[in-house]
């Protein structure tokens, strides 16, 4: 079975989005999953850097792994989202996969893989890839400015969600990307938060 069969990426990111697609690996062993991976999205990202991942769910991973005769930086991050993967680009694009356990049924990671693609409308397509974040402050004010409450007490929780993700990284060799990692375990949080909220209230 060829490794585009078991990643699934949407044309496009919404801005209420997050999550760029889905990936069914093999096996629990990352390093060996991602040559494949890497390959399969190597038309959207170019070279890909670094490498993101909610630790859960994978055997003991090093830090660094030669992919196409590129040293890939792999950083282990711990989140209460579902499992996920983080692939950045030597520029800066990146695009963020759920993972679906490699002992999913065909049956259902397939259904998981067509529901991950969602539904493509030119009309929503962004005009341009945005920029990564500078800091993990820009990342606290945008999320902030995105969730359009302007609540003083909501932005300060969100700039401390940031500085507790942040502080996972703080020996990543290449901090420039750390704000992608932040925003992406911090917008889960938000959603989470919100679900949260709307359920008891």
């Amino acid at each position: 079975m060829e490794h585009e069969s078991r990643v699934q990426l949407k044309p496009f990111r919404r801005a209420a989005e997050h999550i760029d697609g889905a990936w069914w690996p093999r096996s629990r062993h990352l390093v060996e999953e991602l040559p494949d991976l890497v390959a399969s999205v190597s038309d959207r990202l170019g070279q890909v850097v670094m490498i993101g991942y909610r630790r859960n769910g994978w055997d003991e991973t090093p830090a660094l792994v030669e992919i196409g005769g590129h040293t890939v930086e792999l950083l282990g991050f711990t989140s209460d989202e579902p499992a996920s993967v983080i692939l950045i680009g030597a520029d800066g694009r990146h695009l963020t996969l759920r993972v679906i356990r490699p002992d999913t049924g065909e049956q259902a990671a397939r259904r998981a893989l067509d529901e991950a693609r969602g539904t493509a409308d030119a009309a929503d397509a962004p005009a341009g890839v945005p920029a990564a974040s500078k800091s993990v402050a820009d990342v606290a004010t945008k999320l902030a400015r995105h969730e359009g409450r302007d609540e003083p007490e909501r932005t300060a929780e969100i700039l401390r969600w940031c500085e507790e993700a942040a502080r996972q990284f703080v020996d990543a060799p290449v901090q420039a990307f750390v704000p992608i990692l932040v925003e992406h375990i911090v917008r889960n949080r938000m959603i989470e938060s919100r679900a949260a909220t709307a359920a008891t209230g």
